[in-house]
């Protein structure tokens, strides 16, 4: 019937929960959120593929037109998959079909670079209504001067004015220390040298004066008002004048510089001294003691005669050729280990007990009792052993030298006996002023002999490292004089060892083990240190005999 609303009521069909899979997900999104999960930018992707950003931000978007070169899309789009984990031909089809990218033919137009046309360069910009309003309330952008503040120009300008007085200040101070001020005097001092004013000031002029005899000299009065004739400045300045401003005086010489006599000549004539000692000259002696000896054959020191090189009364080993020799009391300890170089030696302590030498080169060690050389204490070559150094004992084993039996002994007694002369100088006076003693004598050096390869640190009282090195076997060091003795620090103790005054001490300490703090002085090392028996250890034996000639 007409005006009668019907009672049927639409029925609201339900609508059921949508999951994920039914939302449709673009490439970009799952690109963009495979991105996100490696976390990784667009610059990171750029820097890693070497694609543009901008290219990776295309792919993402589904835009090909943002890419210069068609043909390139398929790569770029396939790696940019590979490189998020996702198939390459799958989202690249994917691509295509939500961008409507085609792929061209490789000689077709579309594969080559996109080209602008001229008239979207000639197009005019669309002006953006929010960044560029032209309504007039519209608010305007500020200025760069209203962002000025103008307290901050005022700082500015008590920064410029700071540093601007304090360089004029440093320049003026530079000015000053630069500034040479001279103090003007009365009168500059002038050397006279060819007239003296005072004599000049006192001497009157002489005047001709005609006569009926003939011209007469007259002396005149100096020029002046009056009897008395003040002196003039010039006669002032010659007598207050310093006497280092005269002129010097120059004596020509005539002669060489070389035959001049500085106790007669110049300055230091007056300065000669005549009671001075008069000193033998060792080369003049040398000289005549080889004259004599080669006058007086029969009368050499080598012989039963008295030796007066070798005159003090009990035992005296002499070398006329390098030896290594080693000196032991009754007790067995070591009295002298070491080499004796041509010319050196060795006096037997009188207070030892049955002394007895070893001797690696018998030819060359001879034995000087009470002034007689007796010997050689063996063959060339051979080595002895057990050898008492008593004098009766020496005398019953060996036999006097004779006259030029050993050509080195002789040059070794000649030059012991120029030695012995020239260390006694005779004086012309009985008394003379002694000379003081300006330097220091010089301390004895060590040295650090290795026999096995070890470390060694050497370093000063204050902890300053002087030398840190691994000596290898047979290897030395010198250790330098300083004002504190260093010390020492090793870690192998038992292959170091101390060479000081032709004497070799140690080993620092047993083998292995780690030795530190030894004070490197002479005096320290000997009394620390037992002397080292150089037969027991033949590698420090001969490291010690090659140290000791290359020193010689």
């Amino acid at each position: 019937m007409i005006g009668r609303k019907s009672q049927d009521t639409p029925e609201l069909a339900e609508e059921a929960p949508q999951s994920f899979d039914d939302f449709a997900l673009q490439l970009g999104d799952v690109m963009r959120g495979e991105r996100a999960t490696l976390g990784k930018s667009l610059l990171d992707v750029q820097r890693e593929l070497r694609i543009k950003a901008s290219y990776i931000a295309a792919i993402e978007n589904c835009d090909p037109t943002a890419f210069d070169t068609p043909g390139f899309i398929a790569g770029y789009v396939r790696s940019y998959a590979r490189y998020l984990g996702m198939d390459p031909d799958e989202a690249f089809d994917t691509f295509c079909q939500e961008s409507g990218f085609s792929v061209a033919h490789g000689m077709s137009d579309k594969a080559s670079v996109v080209k602008k046309s001229e008239d979207s360069a000639l197009r005019p910009r669309t002006r953006d209504p929010l960044a560029e309003p032209t309504m007039a309330y519209a608010p305007v952008g500020d200025s760069v001067l209203s962002r000025i503040e103008p307290g901050a120009i005022g700082s500015s300008l008590v920064l410029i004015a700071l540093i601007a007085g304090i360089g004029y200040g440093g320049w003026t101070v530079l000015q000053e220390v630069q500034r040479v001020q001279v103090t003007p005097v009365d009168q500059t001092p002038v050397v006279l040298s060819e007239l003296d004013p005072i004599d000049a000031a006192g001497t009157a002029r002489a005047v001709p004066t005609p006569t009926s005899d003939g011209p007469t000299i007259v002396a005149a009065a100096p020029d002046g008002a009056g009897v008395f004739t003040p002196p003039s400045s010039e006669a002032f300045d010659r007598l207050y004048r310093p006497q280092a401003l005269d002129v010097p005086v120059l004596v020509a010489r005539d002669a060489p510089i070389s035959t001049l006599d500085p106790e007669t000549v110049g300055v230091f004539s007056e300065m000669a001294r005549s009671d001075l000692p008069q000193v033998q000259d060792s080369s003049l002696a040398a000289a005549a003691l080889a004259q004599g000896l080669a006058a007086h054959p029969g009368q050499t020191a080598v012989g039963t005669a008295h030796n007066p090189a070798v005159s003090g009364q009990g035992v005296t080993v002499v070398a006329a050729r390098p030896a290594w020799v080693q000196v032991k009391d009754e007790a067995g300890a070591v009295l002298y280990s070491g080499i004796l170089n041509a010319g050196d030696t060795y006096v037997v302590p009188r207070d030892a007990a049955t002394p007895r030498m070893q001797i690696g080169e018998s030819g060359a060690v001879y034995f000087a009792v009470n002034g007689t050389s007796f010997g050689p204490a063996g063959p060339n070559g051979t080595v002895t052993e057990n050898v008492s150094l008593q004098a009766q004992d020496l005398m019953a084993r060996y036999t006097p030298v004779k006259a030029g039996a050993d050509a080195d002994l002789e040059t070794v007694l000649v030059e012991l006996d120029v030695k012995s002369r020239s260390a006694a100088p005779v004086f012309a006076a009985a008394a003379t002023p002694t000379i003081p003693k300006v330097l220091a004598d010089p301390l004895p050096g060590i040295t650090i002999v290795a026999t096995r390869e070890a470390w060694i640190l050497v370093k000063s009282p204050s902890g300053t490292r002087i030398h840190e090195t691994i000596l290898k076997p047979g290897q030395s060091y010198r250790v330098p004089q300083t004002e504190q003795p260093p010390t020492i620090r090793t870690g192998d103790a038992g292959a170091i060892y101390f060479a000081v005054n032709g004497q070799t001490f140690g080993p620092y300490g047993g083998n292995g083990a780690i030795a530190d703090n030894l004070a490197l002085s002479a005096s320290n090392v000997s009394s620390k240190m037992a002397v080292a028996d150089l037969t027991q250890n033949p590698t420090l034996a001969k490291v010690v005999a090659e140290l000791s000639l290359s020193q010689n």
